[in-house]
């Protein structure tokens, strides 16, 4: 490149990165203020109790997001709160809720309170819908024949940023939850290639934070920051029955073997259990931070939760304890998701976890073969991907058991373990091996190969498409299809190789 060339690149280069700059300012005026209105909003409150008893039923709660609303008058002290790392616009999003809010319903002027919670909403998705020019290196990918994975199909319909994906344990569908408060199902990519709305699900009040197949993939279950669960019958599109919870909703997850129970965890500390035959019953455990994510072990014996002092706790349900606690990194960030492997034998407890956390490090553990009698050991620390401040999730696809590949596969035949003859081979590679994909804070998807020996693995690749952060992602529960979600209010496939998908057995 000649000289007029190379100043001309460098030029640009000052112009991209001078756009950053102004557009994270504006990013931090966006959330200054959010939080600004969602001050105010609690100073309303504030104002309706002190016309309240003093010995109402519907006092205020403790809680961590509860600010001095005279020190929060003065913008120097807001600016400080903005600018420190644990505030973002969605470890802030409980203090909207307002410690007492929902339990002074019913002394306060319900109109009032829904507009400032729209208005609070609407901030939110505004807040959360900046799009950054990221002026990374590009990474270079090579053709199509010789990537592992490439952009297949998109679907587009939701209107507003898409925080939570699943595949139905069928494989034949597709679930999306929205800050636009809606569900959508889809029916997963297959040979006819046309990705149909199966349907559009809409009883939410606020953003959908959460959604979760019943394991015969005819019930959705579904948790909202309007601090409801809801249950849908997908077999003939039907809204079924809303439950009632204390604080913002952050995660759902049915009993593995009993579809009639639920469990949920919320901003409130609360670990959950519903059964839906007797709600009026429903069983209540507090932990000591927000609840994050859950595991429900396929027993249902235990209930592995992930919470924002950065702890994994398992919970004996019947005891209504921890009897586990493994602290995931030694600054106690937040803990945004709990990913599990599944096993070879789908009745089998997993073994392997992913854990995403706000430190950008996603760690790896093996549980051995019988959790929670030992104590996991971390496996692998993964970088590359951008978690800080931001609710990302991650999935895994378990490969063949018995295949291992090397650092870096070099072809689609390495990574999936085929012969030349295209028949997968068993005794090329001795360790078996995962697939980890995770979302990020930067418009990309991150894939991982994994093995199971301590500090085996690999990026394997980081998928371009997205213009937005990429929420979360979810593999076909069989073939090596992923499903990735995005601030960019579309939903993306991403396939494996230039061969057709094996047909499943």
């Amino acid at each position: 490149m000649d000289s007029n060339g190379a100043g001309v690149g460098d030029k640009e280069m000052r112009m991209l990165k001078q756009r950053v700059v102004d557009l994270e300012k504006e990013n931090q005026l966006l959330k200054k203020s959010l939080f600004d209105l969602s001050v105010r909003f609690n100073a309303f409150i504030a104002a309706n109790l002190k016309g309240a008893s003093s010995h109402s039923a519907h006092s205020r709660t403790p809680n961590a997001f509860f600010y001095d609303l005279d020190a929060l008058d003065d913008d120097a002290v807001i600016d400080s709160l903005v600018a420190d790392d644990s505030f973002s616009t969605t470890t802030a999003l409980p203090l909207s809720a307002i410690p007492g809010a929902p339990s002074l319903a019913s002394s306060l002027d319900p109109a009032a309170v829904s507009v400032a919670a729209s208005t609070i909403a609407n901030s939110i998705k505004k807040a959360t819908d900046v799009t950054l020019d990221f002026a990374e290196p590009e990474i270079k990918t090579s053709s199509r024949e010789t990537r592992h994975f490439y952009l297949k199909h998109e679907l587009k319909g939701h209107s507003g940023a898409i925080y939570a994906i699943q595949y139905s344990p069928c494989g034949k569908y597709i679930a999306t939850g929205s800050f636009d408060k809606s569900i959508r199902i889809w029916e997963g990519p297959s040979t006819t290639l046309s990705q149909k709305e199966v349907s559009i699900l809409k009883r939410h009040t606020l953003n959908i934070s959460d959604v979760c197949w019943s394991e015969d993939s005819t019930q959705l279950l579904s948790g909202a920051y309007d601090q409801t669960c809801k249950t849908w019958d997908i077999e003939n599109g039907k809204y079924m029955d809303s439950y009632d919870c204390d604080g913002f909703v952050q995660c759902v997850m049915f009993n593995p073997i009993d579809k009639s129970q639920f469990y949920y965890g919320t901003t409130r500390n609360v670990l959950g259990l519903m059964d839906r035959r007797k709600p009026e019953n429903a069983l209540i455990l507090r932990n000591d931070a927000m609840i994050n994510s859950i595991h429900v072990y396929k027993d249902n014996s235990y209930v592995l939760t992930a919470d924002s002092n950065g702890f994994l706790k398992t919970w004996d349900i019947r005891a209504g304890q921890p009897v586990q606690s493994v602290l995931n990194d030694q600054t106690r960030k937040p803990i945004s998701h709990i990913a599990v492997c599944p096993m070879a034998n789908a009745e089998e407890e997993p073994r392997y976890l992913g854990i995403n956390s706000y430190d950008n490090v996603m760690r790896v553990y093996d549980r051995g073969l019988q959790p929670p009698e030992t104590v996991p050991r971390m496996i692998h620390a993964l970088k590359g991907h951008k978690n800080k401040n931001w609710p990302i999730k991650s999935s895994f696809h378990r490969l063949k058991e018995g295949l291992s590949m090397p650092k870096r596969a070099n072809s689609h035949d390495e990574l999936f373990g085929k012969g030349d003859d295209g028949v997968e081979t068993s005794d090329k590679y001795s360790e078996p091996i995962m697939l980890l994909a995770t979302g990020s804070a930067d418009p990309y998807v991150y894939l991982y190969s994994l093995n199971s020996n301590q500090g085996s693995n690999d990026l394997l690749q980081r998928l371009e498409g997205h213009t937005d952060r990429v929420y979360a992602t979810s593999f076909h529960p069989t073939e090596p299809i992923l499903a990735s979600c995005s601030a960019d209010c579309t939903v993306k496939f991403w396939y494996s190789g230039r061969r057709k998908i094996p047909r499943q057995v």
